[in-house]
């Protein structure tokens, strides 16, 4: 048994920062309830996903509690164990699932089910928006040699995403699978722990690297500024919910304001394209009436070189609440 220390493969891609105080022996802020009962949500979408593999066809071999994984830590996993061991550490992780094809191939599965925007954002960027999904599935690929399924469902309705990843030589052939590539490569990750046993030899915590992840990582303290520190920190539940509703709601927003501009641009593309100006088509009309140009008055110039004139019809709305709400780096 190797003395070697460990990282999971499902949080190579965390901050090193993050990968430091898990390693100096840093304790994480613990998880709510209401944490643990979203993982345990996502768990059972987990188990959906797989018999989506299961109903087209596939020869799947299950996620079974990791015997290897009891016997060396005492610990209870669930998946196929895995693992890559490099001069300076160990690598394990935990497969969903492996895809049996007909000619006995075996290809490592890695389930994620997303909420609507996160979904969206994939589907629309792929691994670039998810970089910690992609240093996991890098860990996955090495381990296995071997290209890999990926399967994305939405939690809300079941709809899933399907590719197929890193297939350099172009061997894989599924129906309604599209082919990507990672981002990243596993020598990225190595050389990249190596420096956080670096500066875990040396006892320090790199910078932080910001990144969407932020918002549910359980380092933060590590993190937040001087002046946040100061602000009164609350936990009721109502705000608690209303806080997590805000951010769910920026971020469905910006997914909605990428994919409105997207189809715009396809639409008005198509009148210029083809002349035609006015059509329907799946529920919506659309008509092109060229390029214009707006007219505004520059207030601030006004009010500069004419005071007089920006008072006079200068207009004070009715009261309203005055209030700042920002996304807290850490």
């Amino acid at each position: 048994m190797s003395d070697k220390p460990i990282y999971g493969m499902s949080s190579v891609g965390d901050c090193s920062r993050v990968l430091s105080a898990m390693r100096l022996g840093y304790e994480a802020v613990p998880q709510s309830q209401d944490d643990l009962d979203r993982l345990n949500h996502y768990t059972r979408c987990e188990a959906l996903a797989g018999q989506q593999i299961l109903d087209m066809g596939f020869r799947v071999e299950p996620s079974t509690l990791c015997q290897h994984c009891k016997d060396e830590f005492g610990i209870e996993r669930h998946g196929i164990h895995v693992e890559k061991d490099t001069s300076l550490f160990r690598l394990i992780g935990h497969l969903d699932r492996r895809v049996i094809l007909d000619s006995g191939w075996k290809l490592p599965v890695e389930i994620k089910s997303l909420g609507p925007a996160s979904w969206s954002r994939f589907a629309q960027h792929g691994f670039d928006d998810f970089p910690q999904y992609a240093a996991q599935e890098a860990c996955y690929l090495s381990a296995e040699s071997s290209p890999g399924i990926y399967w994305v469902m939405r939690r809300d309705d079941g709809k899933s995403l399907k590719y197929i990843v890193n297939d350099i030589k172009n061997e894989i052939d599924l129906p309604n699978f599209k082919k990507i590539k990672l981002p990243i490569t596993f020598s990225e990750i190595v050389n990249r722990l190596n420096d956080v046993e670096i500066y875990i030899s040396e006892g320090i915590l790199p910078l932080g690297e910001e990144d969407s992840n932020c918002w549910f990582c359980r380092y933060k303290f590590l993190c937040v500024k001087d002046e946040e520190k100061s602000l009164q920190l609350l936990n009721e539940p109502d705000l608690v919910r209303a806080a997590e509703d805000y951010k769910d709601a920026l971020e469905l927003e910006s997914v909605a304001k990428s994919l409105k501009s997207d189809a715009v641009t396809k639409l008005v593309l198509h009148s210029k394209t083809t002349k035609i100006d006015k059509y329907r088509v799946s529920g919506i009309s659309f008509t092109y009436r060229g390029q214009k140009v707006k007219e505004f008055i520059d207030s601030k110039l006004l009010k500069q070189h004419h005071p007089d004139i920006y008072q006079t019809y200068l207009k004070t709305s009715e009261p309203y609440d005055d209030y700042t709400i920002r996304r807290l780096k850490g």
